[in-house]
């Protein structure tokens, strides 16, 4: 009993002497929890939306002010047609296209029946389903508050889809199961490398050798991602060709992505190694540095949906612009051309990592 009382005491002092670790213990929990509730809040924003009125009556604008003030939906654009308002939702500018049809005021002051057409991008299946969702429920109230003006009428919610008719959740969480894999295993994996050599007593003999700061961050990149690399094609060719994950734009534009991602997580990765003193410091920095990309890159909701501040912060997150690349393509069947400023994203990302790695780690070798 008294060896184990030692034992802990031993390992309790140890942590005190690492303020870094120390504070990421204390604190790490607290910090998660407010960046929680920050994005997942009550203060969210609206779904973008499209309506296509092709009655422009005085009821139709009635039904589209309740939408406009439910506080579920922001009209992003009114379209002139069907095709423009489907075109919209295609190009991912809103997540749904409500079409009202001619003759609805008419039908709703005469008590005849009408119908409503959702028409819904179901490469995003969850948000999809909170349109439709939210879309029954509004005509419902709107329906209840009409008849009480205009006497009994009945309108028809009905559905169709985009990119559709439904997206398997296999082919739905592909992108984050390959978000994860490449971002959180590589950046951990090589966060400890600088770490581990300090450890060991070799990082003084690295210093010695006759490599600059620059060489020792570029050539731990490149062994790293050599290994990392194989790792991603043989999961991602098992995924497809195995598992049957369907791909409906060009493999090559996302192994592209996926290999921009790459390259983003090992520099970040190389940027923790080079500011940790001990590998314990650098995976408690990886793993506090993937909390917020999982919680606010679209893992879980889409970012449209999370409060505006934390929808702000995402665009730093190299998670963001991947989830959004790889499903556009994955999903909705885009091509490079059209994930180019994702892929822009990543890729300025990943030089500003790197940039920043070889700075620090030279600074701690002068």
């Amino acid at each position: 009993m008294g060896a184990l009382l030692a034992l802990v005491v031993k390992d309790i002092k140890q942590l005190l002497r690492d303020p870094r670790s120390l504070m990421m213990v204390l604190f790490m929990p607290l910090a998660v929890m407010a960046m929680f509730v920050a994005g997942y809040g009550e203060e969210r924003s609206e779904v973008p939306i499209v309506i296509v009125n092709l009655d422009r009556g005085t009821v139709s604008w009635q039904l589209i002010e309740l939408l406009r003030s439910s506080g579920s939906f922001k009209i992003v654009a009114v379209a002139p047609t069907i095709e423009a308002g489907t075109e919209l939702v295609r190009k991912g500018e809103a997540y749904a296209a409500l079409v009202i049809p001619e003759d609805f005021s008419s039908s709703v002051l005469s008590g005849r029946s009408t119908r409503i057409v959702t028409i819904l991008d179901a490469a995003y299946a969850t948000i999809s389903e909170l349109v439709w969702q939210a879309a029954v429920v509004m005509v419902q109230s709107f329906m209840k508050t009409a008849a009480e003006m205009y006497g009994t009428f009945n309108i028809e919610v009905v559905r169709q889809t985009v990119y559709g008719p439904r997206v398997s959740s296999v082919d739905t969480f592909t992108s984050t199961i390959m978000g994860v894999l490449l971002h959180l295993v590589p950046m951990s994996l090589i966060a400890v490398s600088i770490s581990r050599e300090r450890e060991r007593r070799t990082f003084e003999q690295l210093i010695m050798a006759p490599v600059s700061g620059w060489q020792i961050v570029v050539g731990k990149f490149i062994a790293y991602a050599l290994v990392t690399i194989t790792d991603m094609v043989a999961t991602f060719g098992f995924a497809v060709y195995v598992l049957g994950v369907k791909v409906r734009g060009p493999i090559s534009a996302l192994i592209i992505v996926s290999l921009l991602l790459l390259s983003c997580s090992l520099s970040l990765g190389l940027l923790i190694s080079a500011i940790s003193r001990n590998q314990l410091q650098a995976y408690q920095a990886a793993i506090f540095f993937f909390i917020p990309s999982m919680l606010f890159s679209g893992f879980f909701m889409p970012v449209e949906m999370l409060s505006p501040a934390v929808r702000t912060a995402s665009r730093v997150l190299p998670l963001y612009y991947f989830l959004r690349a790889f499903r556009n393509v994955q999903l909705r069947g885009w091509g490079l051309p059209d994930v180019a400023q994702d892929c822009a994203a990543l890729l300025a990302l990943t030089l500003a990592f790197l940039a920043l790695a070889i700075r620090l780690l030279r600074l701690r070798v002068d």
